[in-house]
């Protein structure tokens, strides 16, 4: 199969269910989010905002407007003063649970409390080790490079010159979707997401000598924080070894369950809920019936998104259309 990077999602998504790996991240197949995917972006997009009003504040102390520009919500504009009123919060977004958060432990991962150093940094890190080099044939010609680690990060904020702690926000369940266990802390301290950002964030910030992993389960739990060393990079860098490697070799990637017929298939994965255009057949089944018959390779070339570039974006990279 081909992979030229991993991000937190698409590690666990080959764990929960190969063959939507194969639709969501070689294919690109479009998937409706969900109701609870949207409000987990909702709220995501509250924490990005205020951590950047908050940000504009430290930048300009004495400022009686804070000001941020964003993609969604346009040019955010507030009196000073307004930042830490409820009532500013709910204008953004009017979503209950969002002041669960933010009151927490008197404010403790409030954004508008915090020294900000980067809210929702992009990370696209290169693993310059042999294991992790690649070669596919594309339209008859080469591509040769190294897998990747991509991904994005709520927040990070600092904690005093030397530390650093990266804030995650969950709204969903604690538990791993793949397996049905609770996720512990003990879990949550193997668990390859937070390792990852782990990893990226001792890249991206060497210069600070301790990070502290925060996730914060809004609705499931709270706060859970984290702390790793060098030990830990060298744990997650095998794990990475292990999934790319599965993941590069399997050229049948599996469903859940061959008839659909598991919860999971039914009720979570929309490419089993809904047909393939111009079949009878569900998306699941018709992208699994065409890798049995025709190959994995073919099936990458002939059934991928038009509009989709994020495994394939090499072809464009390379010139390749």
């Amino acid at each position: 199969m081909l992979i030229t990077y991993i991000r937190s999602s698409s590690y666990n998504n080959y764990e929960f269910c190969q063959l939507q790996y194969f639709m969501t991240y070689v294919l690109g197949l479009p998937s409706d989010s969900g109701k609870a995917a949207e409000r987990g972006t909702m709220v995501h997009k509250v924490m990005e905002v205020l951590a950047n009003l908050r940000l504009f504040q430290q930048e300009n102390p004495k400022r009686k407007f804070l000001e941020t520009t964003d993609d969604v919500l346009k040019k955010v504009r507030v009196k000073t003063d307004r930042l830490m009123e409820k009532d500013f919060v709910e204008e953004l977004l009017d979503l209950s649970y969002t002041g669960y958060r933010l009151d927490h432990n008197n404010g403790q991962f409030d954004p508008r409390l915090r020294q900000i150093l980067n809210p929702e940094p992009h990370f696209d890190i290169e693993i310059k080790e042999d294991w992790a080099k690649y070669e596919y044939e594309v339209g008859g010609k080469p591509l040769v490079g190294n897998l990747a680690i991509k991904g994005t990060i709520d927040l990070v904020t600092t904690i005093d010159d030397d530390t650093i702690e990266v804030l995650d926000w969950k709204t969903g369940q604690r538990k791993n979707w793949a397996t049905g266990e609770k996720k512990t802390y003990a879990k949550l301290c193997e668990d390859p997401q937070l390792l990852l950002y782990y990893y990226a964030i001792s890249n991206l910030y060497p210069e600070y000598k301790n990070v502290i992993m925060s996730i914060f389960y809004v609705k499931d739990g709270g706060p859970f924080s984290m702390c790793w060393d060098d030990n830990d990079k060298v744990k997650f860098l095998k794990m990475l070894k292990d999934r790319f490697l599965q993941i590069k070799k399997n050229n049948k990637p599996i469903p859940i369950s061959y008839d659909r017929s598991n919860f999971k298939c039914t009720r979570l994965c929309h490419y089993c809920k809904n047909k393939w255009q111009g079949s009878n057949k569900s998306m699941c089944q018709y992208v699994g019936d065409y890798v049995d018959k025709y190959g994995i390779d073919k099936a990458s070339h002939d059934l991928k998104h038009k509009d989709h570039h994020c495994l394939y974006c090499f072809y464009y990279i390379a010139g390749i259309h």
